[in-house]
């Protein structure tokens, strides 16, 4: 699936408000990179860029935990830039809203960190350069994403959606440019009653289901049902996987 920005922008502007309640492997995800954040810096952080900030599960935990007034943050969304900014108490200034694979960045930081928004970078192996330059020395890199298993019954049953990458493209994607200092992955399988509720769920998270523009027509929408209930039904409810990833990466200062 090509990734359109602009929809992917537009999704999440929709999600807004249905977002908290209905991200729940995010919130894990948020839960579980907070220690590897806290073990992955030598001292305090002057200066911190969220990238992604979305509603702002992860700004409260950064802003708990590295109180300050050096926390930045970015997000395609620009409404929801300023408005995890404002709810946490980030200077407005502080916002660099946007595409991060195209902003100019105007500071160096001592972490960067950012939860479940990697997948949708379009030039990674840039980026992950374009990033390191704006590190400080012994800078911190700390990021969840989503590995090749996420969604797994949607593709399957669709045959679309977003073309996650592995474990190994991402490591030699970094590598030139940071000292990897821990990769964890994790499996999450959610439990719905249909698979009308599954697509009501990643309706509520932004996530476009297959990538494909076309109308779901009613005999469309049937079939999908019907094959999603034969592959993934147990004991009357149905199956949706997530597979996200962890990345600790010390910014290459050879």
């Amino acid at each position: 699936m090509e990734i359109n920005k602009e929809e992917v922008e537009q999704r999440f502007r929709r999600s807004r408000v249905s977002y908290n309640d209905n991200a729940r492997v995010q919130k894990m995800v948020v839960d579980r990179m907070v220690p590897m954040i806290l073990s992955s810096v030598e001292r305090v952080p002057e200066k911190i860029l969220e990238i992604g900030c979305g509603t702002g599960l992860l700004t409260s935990q950064l802003q708990r935990t590295f109180p300050s007034d050096g926390l930045y943050l970015n997000d395609l969304v620009e409404e929801l830039c300023y408005h995890a900014a404002t709810v946490n108490h980030v200077p407005l200034k502080h916002c660099f809203p946007g595409d991060v694979e195209k902003l100019f960045l105007p500071l160096s930081f001592d972490l960067i960190a950012s939860a479940s928004t990697f997948q949708w970078f379009t030039t990674p192996e840039e980026t992950f350069k374009k990033l390191s330059k704006r590190l400080e020395q012994r800078g911190v890199l700390v990021f969840s994403t989503f590995g090749k298993f996420n969604l797994r019954e949607i593709r399957l049953t669709t045959g679309g959606g977003l073309d996650y990458r592995n474990k190994e493209e991402l490591e030699k994607m970094l590598k030139p440019y940071f000292k990897i200092e821990l990769i964890e992955e994790e499996f999450h399988m959610l439990e719905f009653d249909s698979p009308l509720a599954v697509l009501q769920h990643l309706k509520k998270t932004g996530v476009n289901v297959s990538g494909d523009p076309t109308i779901w027509t009613k005999g469309r929408m049937d079939a999908f049902i019907k094959d999603y209930n034969a592959r993934f039904a147990v004991d009357g409810k149905v199956t949706l996987t997530y597979h996200p990833f962890y990345f600790v990466c010390r910014k290459n200062n050879l």
